[in-house]
């Protein structure tokens, strides 16, 4: 998705060159009633309405199933709200729009396929999402959680059960700090080789850790090493929880310096990647870094529940001022 900020600055509005004496008593709301002012009735001034919608206004994505992602989420779009957006304007009365957005569903969403698990996020917006799991490295939590606080980044943690029971205080610091929060079954076993009934209990006991000890309702599980088949998808789908894995491994468990976690990531980074991390040294020491250089390449960063919830990281601007140049 290209930068709301920079279309922005391209969109130069008709606002000062056509219509000029419209506009103008469109913003002497003293003087003109609303029903009688130009924002009521010009076409000229609806066409502008239109443009706002095609410059900043986000077609949604539908949700699909990939032979390589298996299921790939879709995204909501933003559908400019007319009518509101006259009624706000008129009621600032500040030489602005005001401009109300609704959220536009995607006809197809990821509730409509079949269960499948789920590799990555919509490409239909520049967007990434950090995934931690979380068995051990509580020792460099603190200063992860401490640079996801400072850098305003929702990260997702996926939580063993047993870590969770044998460091609660740090277990509920992640949810106080607003972290999104997942299921990474209890004991790190190797999912495919459990029996179906044990396969079941590592989804329900799990879920009722979090739930007890962390208030937390689970609809999101990471197996362990990403080992998992069929029946983890049927057993979760009967529990509405996701099955997820990852796009890009920063492979950080094998203590690898920053750089090369960095490295990683950068070829990896492409709209809608899941990145998987673990609370490691280098990653403790990368993620600073790894943020700046996301965002540097023009990124967002959202949870992995906002990505089966199909929500957009980004909403269009909510006023356009009229300056010397067009609008801001």
């Amino acid at each position: 998705m290209r930068s709301f900020h920079r279309r922005r600055n391209c969109l130069t509005f008709a606002l000062l060159l056509t219509s000029a004496s419209a506009w103008s008593s469109f913003f002497a709301l003293g003087k003109v009633s609303a029903e009688s002012h130009p924002l009521a009735k010009s076409e000229s001034s609806l066409n502008e309405l239109s443009k706002v919608q095609e410059e900043f206004g986000v077609k949604p994505t539908d949700a699909k199933h990939d032979s390589v992602w298996h299921n790939v989420p879709g995204l909501s779009g933003w559908m400019l709200n007319v009518p509101a957006t006259e009624a706000a304007t008129r009621q600032a009365r500040d030489q602005k729009l005001h401009l109300v957005w609704n959220s536009a569903l995607p006809k197809v969403s990821l509730k409509m396929l079949p269960a499948d698990s789920i590799y990555r996020g919509s490409p239909g917006e520049k967007s990434v999402t950090l995934m931690i799991n979380v068995s051990w490295g509580e020792e460099y939590l603190p200063k992860m959680l401490e640079t996801l606080h400072k850098e305003n980044v929702r990260a997702t943690f996926f939580l063993d059960g047993a870590w969770v029971k044998s460091h609660l205080q740090m277990a509920r610091h992640i949810v106080e700090e607003g972290q999104d929060v997942g299921s990474h079954g209890t004991g790190h076993p190797d999912f495919k080789t459990l029996t179906e009934d044990r396969l079941a209990r590592q989804l329900d006991v799990t879920n009722t850790i979090l739930n007890t000890r962390l208030g937390v309702q689970c609809s999101l599980i990471a197996p362990p090493s990403g080992s998992y088949d069929g029946r983890l998808v049927r057993l979760a789908a009967d529990r509405h929880m996701h099955v997820i894995l990852w796009t890009a491994d920063t492979i950080d468990w094998k203590k690898p310096q920053p750089d090369v976690i960095l490295a990683r990531v950068r070829n990896h980074l492409t709209p809608g990647a899941l990145i998987l991390m673990h609370p490691t040294r280098s990653t403790a020491e990368a993620l600073p870094q790894l943020i700046r250089m996301v965002r540097d390449k023009g990124y967002t960063l959202k949870t992995v529940t906002d990505v089966v919830e199909e929500k957009p990281s980004v909403k269009p601007p909510e006023t356009l001022a009229l300056h010397p140049g067009g609008l801001k």
